[in-house]
């Protein structure tokens, strides 16, 4: 996996480089005009890069690779006085955020989710872990944690070949998709809470491995259901767990020196739709979301 690091402190240049040398294979670069040069010129599966830069800030560069056509995912990390404008670059098309101080693990499960993301659709339906319900439009997965892109990169096929959904649609679409699959995996067929999950990520256990385990014990299914036309799209997550209430989920606009591991799924989902409703019991979740086209007209 390639990632583009941009950041001016020569220090936290060198930490994440030293950090994960073993893991990626790391670029890195100090101001926002050479971070676009090289994003032009190279293929990067991700790119993280500080708000503030010099020469070309991180929201003239988010907005120049937008604008060319490169829809690398991108995640943004900014200092606490620029909540405000994280948030506007979320709406330009970053996957995630961080703010620093952060932590380098907390970051690394963060860049998890884009690895795996190489699709055998075969493979998929013959260990059933994937069916599809052709009628009604509604997926059943039988999930594993480790091959969450895989399921995202499937659906997406779904939605690639229709030309109501723009690029930029497909992006927000694969985000809501990554961190609603997410959630039903760890919280409905794990039954993890979010306490758990903070103790958990925090002790020397492999998290995905115990996830996986947990999945595979309680044998509980996720349906995704979904409804498009010419306005938008219906998207809806169902999961066979006991669910959550919503209420105790934090929040990172709320707490923003903690760079929460917890909340920042529902967040990102925020960001990137019209609305979102829960049942009663918080184990299915429904989204609307407009494209981009008919909200700008």
């Amino acid at each position: 996996m390639k990632i583009l690091f941009v950041d001016d402190e020569e220090n936290i240049r060198e930490l994440f480089q030293e950090y994960f040398k073993y893991d990626f294979d790391v670029i890195v670069a100090d101001n926002g005009l050479s971070a676009l040069d090289l994003a032009n010129s190279e293929h990067f599966d991700l790119i993280i890069s500080d708000i503030s830069l010099p020469k070309l800030n991180g929201v003239q560069f988010i907005k120049k690779l937008r604008f060319e056509g490169n829809l690398t995912p991108f995640i943004v990390i900014t200092g606490d006085s620029d909540i405000q404008l994280a948030i506007d670059v979320f709406r330009l098309g970053a996957v995630d955020f961080f703010l620093k101080p952060f932590r380098m693990e907390a970051l690394r499960l963060r860049i998890q989710k884009y690895e795996n993301a190489e699709l055998d659709s075969n493979a998929l339906f013959r260990n059933h872990e994937v069916t599809f319900h052709d009628s009604e439009m509604k997926i059943e997965i039988n999930p594993k944690i480790k091959n969450i892109n895989k399921y995202v990169a499937l659906i997406m096929q779904q939605f690639q070949a229709n030309p109501v959904i723009k690029e930029d649609d497909q992006l927000s679409l694969r985000v809501v998709l990554h961190e609603l699959l997410a959630n039903a995996i760890e919280h409905g067929s794990a039954g993890i809470s979010y306490k758990e999950k903070q103790t958990i990520l925090e002790s020397n256990n492999d998290y995905f491995d115990l996830v996986d385990e947990l999945c595979k014990k309680y044998d509980r299914r996720i349906f995704i259901y979904y409804k498009i036309d010419e306005t938008g799209i219906v998207l809806k997550v169902a999961d066979q767990g006991t669910g959550f209430n919503l209420a105790e989920i934090p929040s990172p606009i709320d707490d923003p020196r903690g760079n929460l591991l917890n909340g920042r799924g529902i967040f990102l989902v925020r960001m990137n739709i019209d609305s979102i409703s829960y049942n009663e019991i918080g184990n299915e979740v429904t989204v609307t979301k407009s494209w981009t086209h008919n909200s700008q007209n």
